[in-house]
C-alpha cells in the first residue's frame, strides 16, 4: 500500500514535514526571542483558538475526503454550508462571551487573532479534504509552504520591532487569510471535473448529517484533551509552566508528523477498501501496524538521548524541558500505532464508537491532570497523557479485531 501511494506520500511530506519543520525551527527561535512569559501568552492564546477551532470543524475534513474517495463530489457543498455556519455561530458565541465577562482580557486581541488565522485554516483544511479524498495532494503542499513562509517573514520583520507576542499571532492570522484566497482559486478552476449527479452517488443528508456529528463529537472531544492539561497548569504554575510543557509537546509535535502523514495519504484508501475488500483492509492494517510501531520506538530513542542537547540550544528558561519530554515518552509510543487505529475507526464508519473512546480518554486526562498537576507541573501533564494514549490504544486496538474477526 505504501509503494502504491509513494507519490501522494512524497507531497504529503512536503506538505507536512517541510512546513512544519520550518515552523518547529522558527518556533523555538520565537521560545527564546519572547521568552517563556510572552511566549506561554502566545501557546496559551493558540490554546484557546485550537478549542474554538474545533466548533469550526465539526468533523468535516476527515468525512469529506471519505465521501470524495468513495466517488460523492457533492458532499463539498453539505461541509461548505456547515462550515461557513459553524464559524459565523462560534464566533459570535465566543467573543459575546469574552466581551461580557471580561475572561482574559489581558490577552483578548491576542485570542481573536488565533481564531481569525484558524477560521480561515479551517476553510483551507475544507479544499484540502476534497483533494485528499481524489488523491491529489500537491496543491496542499504548494499552499501550506507559501503559509508557512507568509507567517515566519512577516512575525520576523514585526520581531525586529517589538518582543510582544501579539505581533505572532497577527502574523499567522495574515498567512492563512493569504493561503485560503490562493487554495480556493485553485479549487474554483479544478471543480468543474468532479461533478458526479448520477443517482448512485447522490448523498442523504440525513446519514451525511450523523456522519458528520459523530465526528464533530470526535474533534470537540480531542482537542480539549490535548489543550484541557495546558488550561490546568496556567492556573496553578503560570505562563511560565505552560511555555516550557508547551517546547517539550512541539518536539512531540514535530515527531508525530510522520504517523500522521502516512494516514492522511493512506485514509482515502482504507475508507475505499472497507466497503470493498476487508481482507485486504486487515492485511495492511496489520502491516502498518507494524511500520509505525517501530517509528514510534525510534522517535522516543531520539527523545530519551536527545532531548537535553535539543533544550540547551534554546535557552535557559527550557533547560529543564528534557525531563519534560522524558515522560512524554510513554505518550509519544503510543500515539503512533493510535494515528492508524483511530483513523480505521473512522473508514469502517464507527464514529460513534470511536467517540465514546475520545471521550473516555478525555475525562481520565482531566481527573489525571487535577490530581498530578498541581504538585508535579508539567511532568503531571505529560504522565497524564501517557496514560490515556495506552487507554486509547487498548480501546480501539480490542474493538478493531473485534469487527475485522466477525466481518472480515
Amino acid at each position: 500500500m505504501i509503494r502504491e501511494n509513494f507519490k501522494n506520500i512524497a507531497y504529503q511530506t512536503s506538505a507536512q514535514i517541510l512546513p512544519r519543520a520550518m515552523l518547529f525551527v522558527f518556533t523555538f527561535y520565537l521560545a527564546a526571542k519572547l521568552g517563556s512569559t510572552e511566549y506561554g501568552k502566545y501557546d496559551f492564546s493558540m490554546s484557546i483558538g485550537y478549542l474554538v477551532g474545533v466548533f469550526f470543524e465539526l468533523g468535516g475534513n476527515v468525512i469529506l475526503t471519505k465521501y470524495v474517495a468513495r466517488g460523492f463530489y457533492s458532499s463539498y457543498i453539505y461541509s461548505l454550508k456547515f462550515r461557513a455556519v459553524s464559524i459565523i455561530s462560534t464566533f459570535i458565541v465566543v467573543f459575546s462571551y469574552l466581551l461580557i465577562s471580561g475572561m482574559h482580557s489581558a490577552i483578548f486581541f491576542h485570542v481573536l487573532a488565533a481564531c481569525i488565522g484558524i477560521a480561515f485554516s479551517s476553510l483551507m483544511n475544507l479544499n484540502f479534504a476534497f483533494f485528499r479524498g481524489l488523491k491529489r495532494m500537491n496543491y496542499e503542499a504548494i499552499v501550506l509552504i507559501i503559509q508557512k513562509i507568509l507567517f515566519i517573514g512577516l512575525s520576523i520583520i514585526f520581531l525586529l520591532r517589538s518582543d510582544s507576542s501579539i505581533f505572532p499571532l497577527i502574523s499567522f492570522a495574515l498567512s492563512m487569510v493569504i493561503s485560503w484566497i490562493i487554495i480556493q482559486w485553485i479549487f474554483i478552476r479544478e471543480r468543474h471535473k468532479y461533478n458526479d449527479n448520477s443517482s448512485d452517488k447522490s448523498i442523504q443528508f440525513k446519514e451525511y448529517l450523523k456522519d458528520v456529528m459523530s465526528l464533530a463529537l470526535v474533534e470537540v472531544f480531542s482537542v480539549i484533551y490535548f489543550r484541557a492539561t495546558q488550561i490546568i497548569l496556567e492556573q496553578f504554575h503560570g505562563f511560565s509552566e505552560v511555555g516550557k510543557y508547551s517546547a517539550s509537546y512541539k518536539l512531540v509535535e514535530a515527531l508525530t508528523n510522520v504517523p500522521s502523514i502516512l494516514m492522511l495519504v493512506l485514509f482515502p484508501v482504507f475508507a475505499k477498501l472497507s466497503m470493498e475488500n476487508l481482507f485486504e483492509f486487515k492485511r495492511n492494517f496489520n502491516k502498518a501496524l507494524v511500520i509505525l510501531f517501530v517509528l514510534g520506538f525510534i522517535s522516543c530513542v531520539f527523545c530519551w538521548f536527545l532531548g537535553q542537547t535539543f533544550f540547551s540550544i534554546i535557552g535557559k528558561d527550557y533547560d529543564q524541558s528534557y525531563i519534560i519530554i522524558r515522560y512524554m515518552c510513554p505518550a509519544l509510543f503510543m500515539i503512533f500505532p493510535n494515528y492508524l487505529l483511530t483513523q480505521s475507526l473512522i473508514a469502517v464508519d464507527k464514529n460513534i464508537l470511536y467517540a465514546k473512546i475520545v471521550f473516555i480518554a478525555l475525562i481520565v486526562n482531566i481527573f489525571l491532570a487535577l490530581l498530578l498537576v498541581p504538585s508535579y507541573g508539567a511532568i503531571g501533564s505529560a504522565i497524564s497523557v501517557g496514560i490515556c494514549e495506552l487507554l486509547i490504544f487498548t480501546l480501539t486496538y480490542y474493538n478493531i479485531r473485534n469487527y475485522l474477526r466477525k466481518n472480515g
